[in-house]
Order: structure tokens, then sequence, then C-alpha cells
């Protein structure tokens, strides 16, 4: 559909570090993206790979939340949205405003995750690590709590009830086998960052070494990180 068209629009919904939009500026080489991300640095980020790949003049940053994007009633061809709908405070409200911005005709697929409880060994180890350390972890606000999907039926049935049509939508699997030290890296600069934050230069190296120590004995195939995600498109009707 976008190759028929002179100059495709593109809205990321919740671009990040812009990922998914510098990939459309590759694969669809007439098309202009619009990312959106309420993150400024972020944002920054996302222009400079585009700077460096020499795609900039074909990206717009945009700062804006996903239930309330800031652009015009029918103005991109095509919405995408890659692990963003958990995160929203209403995730209805940011698929209604998908369809607001898409022309007739036009497609929005997202990949979101799936309801999933099941218990991954370096994060169980990295607790063990922390009660033998003696370190607390912080009191965590629980926001707008889990709203990942609890079955792709689930994520079909909010596209079609807010207009899509044509809607497909399946369980992917989402695979990555870390060593020790990914992990550790892993752990520090994201999943349990406001842990690192909060202790001192000496605490986190004993922190770091203590998660190392343990994960060694771990056997490899528990380092394998499976979880599962929902991918769904659905149409804009014409």
């Amino acid at each position: 559909m976008l190759g028929a068209l002179p100059d495709p629009a593109v809205v990321d919904i919740g671009t990040g570090t812009g990922t998914l939009a510098n990939a459309a500026l590759r694969r669809w080489p007439a098309a202009r993206v619009m990312a959106v991300d309420p993150a400024h640095r972020l944002l920054e980020m996302a222009e400079a790979d585009a700077r460096t790949a020499g795609t900039l003049d074909r990206l717009t940053t945009l700062v804006g939340q996903a239930g309330q994007l800031p652009l015009a009633d029918e103005s991109a061809d095509l919405a995408v949205s890659s692990f963003v709908l958990q995160l929203t405070p209403n995730r209805t409200e940011a698929v209604r405003e998908a369809f607001r911005v898409l022309r007739p005709g036009g497609p929005f697929a997202h990949l979101t995750w799936l309801t999933d409880d099941e218990p991954w060994e370096p994060e169980e180890v990295f607790g063990d690590a922390l009660e033998a350390l003696g370190i607390e972890e912080p009191i965590r606000d629980g926001g707008a709590g889990d709203l990942s999907y609890p079955s792709p039926r689930a994520a079909a049935a909010e596209l079609r009830a807010v207009g899509f049509r044509d809607v497909r939508a399946e369980t992917v699997w989402l695979e990555h086998r870390f060593t020790p030290e990914s992990y550790v890296a892993l752990a520090e600069h994201w999943t349990e960052d406001d842990v690192f934050s909060g202790l001192d230069d000496r605490d986190r190296r004993r922190l770091r070494d203590e998660v190392l120590r343990r994960l060694a004995r771990t056997a490899p195939e528990d380092l394998l990180y499976r979880r599962p995600l929902v991918s769904a498109i659905g149409t804009r009707p014409g």
C-alpha cells in the first residue's frame, strides 16, 4: 500500500529512541515519519540516529501522549506502535487516537505485551541478592496498572470496538538469550535502575558482584528470556 503513495505519512506512537521510526525511514525511502513520544531526551536520540543515517529531513519529532496525539485528523497513511499500549493510562483512548489520525484505508499495527506471570530466574536471583546484602527495594508507584492484553482476541476486540476492520491478532514470542553480564547491565540501566541509583558506588559494586556470583551458578537455559506478545493490525475503513 505505502509503496503506491508518492510521499506516505507514517506515525510512530510512543517512538522512544526511534528504533521503529528509523526502520520505517529505511524501509520506505519516500516516507515521512512523525515520531511521537512524551520524552524530549528520547526524541533527541531518535533525531541523532536519523541524522547519522541521512534521513533527518523526513523525520518529524513531536512531544505528545499516545492518548492525545498532537496530529490532525486523517493526517497519516500508517500508524505503528511497539511496546507502548500497555504503558498508557487508557489503552482504548490510544487505539482511538490511532484511528482518528489515520486516513480512510490506513492500517494501524501494534506489538504489545501479553499478560504473563511466569517467573524468570535472573529476576529471582536479583531479589535473593538484595536480601542477602540487606538492600531494601524502593517503594514503587503502581501507576495505572498492567494494561497488557490477556489474549489476542482481546486485542482484536479493542481494535474492532473503535472502528477498525479487517482485524488480525496473534501471539508471537520475544526471545533473547542473556549472559550474566548482559543481565546485570539490563538491571542496572533499565529494569532495576531505581535500586542501583539509590546506592553509593561501594554498594553498587557489591550488588553487581553478588548478582554475577549467583548467576554464574545458573543454567544457561534459565538465562533465556522468552515472553509472549500480541501482534495486531486493523484498517480504518475507506
